[in-house]
């Protein structure tokens, strides 16, 4: 009697406890992807653009390129700002490249509060900044994305034509970075389903350590890729400390990209 009225409603009581994660997850979503730190920049100084001053108001720094070089439209990770990327920008234009780095809602001085809609909302922003109000040219425009930046990369270069794309840490979905399966409804920065759409040469780099992203993800990104492609893997690099651990093979894989000969890289910043 006790075994046949356990299984009767075990199917029941998973089915509620799928019900009651699927809640959970979807309600906190925001909370665990989005991490804003404190402003890491002044609001007004050198290379920062305000994009439509107001409610929806996008921070950028924007380092102009050498003429005819090419631009790196730049999405950062979760737990920082373009501020405490700017060394980084700066080595890249020491090398002629062009940087638009720019902030999602609520980080920095961007305004509103971080979501999927939301940064694709920035991510178009800065997009049209570069090619409208700064003529580039997108076949001069490469997208690089890291970690939770990778969702607005794979979105942007899966609706624009540009020279190529960048994928430093890449997931498969936000919530298959847990499960590894779709069984949770409602997924964000789907980029396994974009990154077959994708044309433009791609080169991902991942870290053989990463605990926080699987290393088997960003393959599984590489191989489902269906144009020129390159991958990097950074051995013994984990997800907060790629650049520190593979600044030299980074930087040079991304001017291989863009096409600058290879010489001698900066100290890592």
């Amino acid at each position: 009697m006790i075994g046949k009225w356990g299984w009767n409603r075990i199917p029941r009581l998973l089915g509620l406890i799928y019900l009651s994660l699927t809640i959970m997850t979807c309600s906190l979503s925001n909370k665990i992807i989005f991490l804003p730190p404190p402003p890491q920049y002044a609001e007004y100084g050198a290379d920062l653009e305000i994009l439509d001053p107001g409610e929806q108001q996008v921070a950028c720094f924007y380092l102009p390129p050498k003429e005819n070089q090419f631009v790196l439209l730049w999405a950062h990770g979760n737990a920082e700002d373009i501020g405490s990327l700017k060394p980084l920008f700066e080595a890249f234009q020491m090398q002629g490249l062009g940087v638009l780095g720019y902030d999602y809602p609520g980080y920095g001085h961007s305004a509103g509060s971080p979501g999927e809609r939301s940064c694709y909302r920035n991510a178009e922003r800065a997009y049209q900044f570069l090619v409208e109000e700064q003529k580039i040219d997108p076949a001069r425009l490469i997208l690089l994305g890291q970690s939770v930046g990778t969702g607005p990369t794979c979105w942007l270069a899966e609706r624009h034509q540009v020279h190529g794309v960048v994928l430093i840490a890449p997931f498969l979905s936000v919530y298959r970075t847990l499960t590894h399966f779709p069984i949770i409804p409602g997924d964000k920065f789907k980029n396994l389903k974009r990154i077959r759409k994708i044309e433009a040469p791609l080169l991902v780099i991942h870290g053989t350590s990463d605990r926080a992203i699987p290393f088997r993800q960003g393959q599984r990104i590489y191989h489902e890729h269906r144009g020129p492609k390159t991958f990097l893997e950074i051995k013994g690099a984990g997800h907060n400390n790629i650049w520190n651990k593979g600044w030299t093979e980074m930087f040079e894989a991304i001017k291989t990209l863009a096409k600058i000969p290879r010489s001698q890289p900066p100290s890592a910043p």
